[in-house]
C-alpha cells in the first residue's frame, strides 16, 4: 500500500483544474470551473471542479470524485495504477510496494500480455503460413514489426506453455484470457490465428485480436474484456496515430485496413475492435482531434454503421466527413489497386456528414415518383430534427429542398413538426430517468436503494454530513455512537460507513483514501453523498439527528412488513 503521506504529496502537486484541463476544455464559472462532462454527451456543460475542495461533479450523469478517482475513470485504471501515473505526472517517488493483493491485477495481466505478444511474433516467424498470409496481404517486415504481428499456434497450448515457463499461472491466464474455462475445463482462447497486438496510449500491450487462419468461425476474435481491456473503450493504433492526428483521424473497420493505411503512409488510421462505436471511444477521439473522417467498407453493412458512427461522433463535438470508397470493396483494396495518392485524392473528396446520409437516401428511392419523393423527404427530415445546431438545419434544409425539388418553407415546416415531437420525448425520458434515479431504479452502485428508499436516503444524508465535518465521524469511535453499523439497511452505505470510520480512526480524513476498495462509480457515489448535502446547506445536528432517526424508524417498520409477509405466507392472521 502506498504511504498516506505520499498519497497526500501526490494530490496536492497535481491540481485537479491543472490535470483535468489535459482532457476537458474548462471555463471560469465563478469560484468554480464548468466543462462538457467527458463522461457522457452532452450539449450544455453540467461538467463542475470545485478548485477549493479539490473535486469534481456533473450534476448530469452523477459522475463525481477527487483528481484520483477521475484518472481511473478517464483512463482506466485501479487505484494504486492511477496514483502511480499522477506521481510521474508530478515527479513524486512512490516507495517500493510489497504488499500482495487478493485476485489478478492490471500490472500482472499487462506483464503477461507483453511476453505473450513477444512469443506470438517468434511463433509467426517460425510459420511459413503465417508469414505467407502477411506477405499476401502486401505487408513488409518493416510494418510487420511496428505493429507486433504474430501468430497462435495450431494448438493454442503453445503460449500457454510458454508462459507457465515464465512464472505465470492458470488463473492469471484465464484472468487474461490466453485460456478460457467452461464446463469441460480449460481451452486456448486463440488457436491456428495471425495475432494483432492491441497497445494502448502507453504502449502497453492491453489485449489482442486474431484472424482465423483458413475456414472457421468467429473469422476475428478478439480478447474479452478484462481487468487491463475493454473493448469499448480502446482504438487500435491509436498508439500511433495520436502524434500524427492533429489535423484529422480516419476510422477504419478492421485491423488490415489500419495497417494497409500506414503502410501506404496515412498514419492517422485507427480502429475500433471488433464492435461498432461507442460513445466512449468517440470522447477518446475527442481528446486528440476535432475532425473524423469515416472510412468503412463500401456496402450496405458499411454504408449503416458509417451513419450510425457518424451521429455517435457529432454527439461527441467532433467533425465528421464520411468516405465513400469507390471501385473496391475497402479501403484496403483501394490502396492495392490504385495506390496512395489515388487514396488520398479520395480523401479529399470525402462527404460531409449530411451529403452522405442525402445521397444514401436518394439511391433508395424514386424521387420522380410522388410516393419516392415522399418517403425521401420524410426521412431527411427525420435526420435534420436530430441536428442540434439550427445553422445546419437550415443550410441542411436547403439543400434538401432544392435536391427534392420542394419548397423550402414546407420542408421547415415538417422538420419543426419532428423537433417538437423530439422535444416532448425527451422531457418525458428526462422526468423518467430522474423519476428512476429517485427511486434507485437501476441502482448499480446501490441496488437495495429502491427496495428501502426511506432508510437509503437517510443514510445518504448521515454519511454526507459525516464526510462535510468529520468530527462527527470521532463521535461514532466512541462509546456511545449515535449510530452504528448495525443500523444502516444497504450494504452499500453500510460499507462507507465502516470504511469512514477506518480510515478516521488511522488519522486520515480525505475521503479520496476510500478509493482503495471502492470502485470509480462507488466514489462517485461517495462524492455525490458530499456535493447535496452541501448543495441542500443541511448539516447541523438537528438535520443529523432527524436522519438518524429516520433511519431507524424506517428500519423498524421494514423489519415488521417482513415479518408481516412471512405470517401471511404461513397463513396466519395479521393484526
Amino acid at each position: 500500500m502506498i504511504p498516506e503521506n505520499v498519497v497526500e504529496e501526490i494530490k496536492t502537486r497535481n491540481d485537479i483544474a491543472d490535470v483535468i484541463s489535459a482532457y476537458v476544455t474548462l471555463k471560469r464559472a465563478g469560484s468554480h470551473m464548468q466543462g462538457l462532462c467527458p463522461f457522457h454527451n452532452e450539449k450544455s456543460p453540467s461538467f463542475t471542479v470545485f478548485n477549493g475542495t479539490q473535486s469534481f461533479y456533473c450534476f448530469g450523469c452523477g459522475a463525481a470524485g477527487d483528481v484520483v478517482t477521475f484518472i481511473r475513470k478517464i483512463e482506466n485504471l485501479d487505484y494504486v495504477e492511477a496514483l502511480h501515473s499522477l506521481a510521474k505526472r508530478a515527479g513524486v517517488a512512490i516507495p517500493e510496494e510489497e504488499e500482495q493483493r487478493g485476485g489478478v491485477r492490471r500490472s500482472r495481466v499487462l506483464e503477461m500480455n507483453r511476453e505473450a505478444a513477444k512469443f506470438f511474433r517468434s511463433q509467426m516467424l517460425s510459420s511459413s503460413e503465417a508469414k505467407s498470409y502477411f506477405i499476401g496481404r502486401g505487408l513488409n517486415r518493416d510494418i510487420v514489426t511496428k505493429f507486433g504481428l504474430g501468430y497462435s499456434g495450431f494448438r493454442g497450448y503453445e503460449v500457454s506453455d510458454h508462459l507457465k515457463k515464465l512464472g505465470f499461472t492458470e488463473e492469471e491466464m484465464i484472468a487474461g484470457r490466453i485460456l478460457g474455462r467452461n464446463d469441460k475445463g480449460v481451452f486456448p482462447y486463440f488457436r491456428n490465428r495471425v495475432m494483432f497486438p492491441i497497445i494502448d496510449t502507453a504502449g502497453s500491450v492491453i489485449g489482442f485480436g486474431g484472424r482465423i487462419m483458413g475456414k472457421g468461425e468467429p473469422k476475428y476474435l478478439n480478447t474479452p474484456d478484462t481487468v487491463a481491456f475493454n473493448k469499448g473503450k480502446n482504438l487500435f493504433a491509436l498508439n500511433f496515430a495520436r502524434t500524427e492526428c492533429q489535423k484529422e483521424l480516419i476510422l477504419c473497420e478492421g485491423y488490415m485496413d489500419v495497417i494497409a493505411m500506414h503502410l501506404a503512409g496515412f498514419r492517422n488510421a485507427i480502429a475500433t475492435l471488433g464492435t461498432a462505436l461507442t460513445q466512449e471511444q468517440a470522447r477518446l477521439m475527442k481528446r486528440y482531434t476535432n475532425k473524423i473522417i469515416i472510412s468503412y467498407d463500401n456496402d450496405n453493412a458499411g454504408h449503416l454503421a458509417a451513419e450510425r458512427a457518424s451521429k455517435i461522433l457529432t454527439e461527441a463535438g467532433l467533425e465528421v466527413k464520411i468516405l465513400r470508397v469507390k471501385n473496391a470493396k475497402d479501403p484496403d483494396e483501394f490502396i492495392k489497386n490504385f495506390g496512395a495518392e489515388a487514396f488520398r485524392r479520395l480523401l479529399g473528396d470525402s462527404e460531409s456528414k449530411f451529403d452522405f446520409i442525402l445521397n444514401n437516401v436518394l439511391s433508395k428511392h424514386d424521387i420522380t415518383a410522388d410516393n419516392g419523393k415522399i418517403r425521401a423527404a420524410g426521412e431527411l427530415c427525420d435526420e435534420i430534427a436530430g441536428v442540434y445546431s439550427a445553422i445546419e438545419r437550415e443550410l441542411y434544409i436547403e439543400k434538401a429542398a432544392t435536391v427534392l425539388g420542394l419548397s423550402k418553407e414546407s420542408m421547415e415546416s415538417e422538420v419543426k413538426k419532428r423537433l417538437k415531437k423530439r422535444a416532448v420525448a425527451d422531457n418525458t425520458n428526462f422526468k423518467k430517468q430522474l423519476q428512476n434515479k429517485a427511486l434507485g431504479i437501476g441502482d448499480k452502485v446501490n441496488p437495495e436503494y429502491s427496495s428501502n428508499l426511506r432508510a437509503a436516503a437517510a443514510e445518504e444524508a448521515i454519511l454526507g454530513i459525516m464526510m462535510l465535518h468529520p468530527e462527527r465521524i470521532a463521535r461514532m469511535l466512541g462509546d456511545t455512537p449515535p449510530v452504528t453499523d448495525n443500523d444502516f439497511v444497504t450494504a452499500f452505505n453500510k460499507r462507507v460507513f465502516v470504511g469512514l470510520k477506518r480510515i478516521y480512526a488511522e488519522g486520515v480524513t480525505d475521503v479520496g483514501a476510500l478509493g482503495a476498495e471502492f470502485s470509480c462509480d462507488e466514489m462517485s457515489r461517495i462524492y455525490e453523498m458530499q456535493v447535496k448535502r452541501e448543495a441542500l446547506d443541511s448539516v447541523s445536528d438537528e438535520v443529523f439527528n432527524d436522519n438518524i432517526n429516520a433511519l431507524r424508524s424506517s428500519k423498524a417498520a421494514g423489519e415488521t412488513d417482513i415479518d408481516k409477509l412471512i405470517a401471511a405466507k404461513r397463513g396466519e392472521k395479521i393484526d
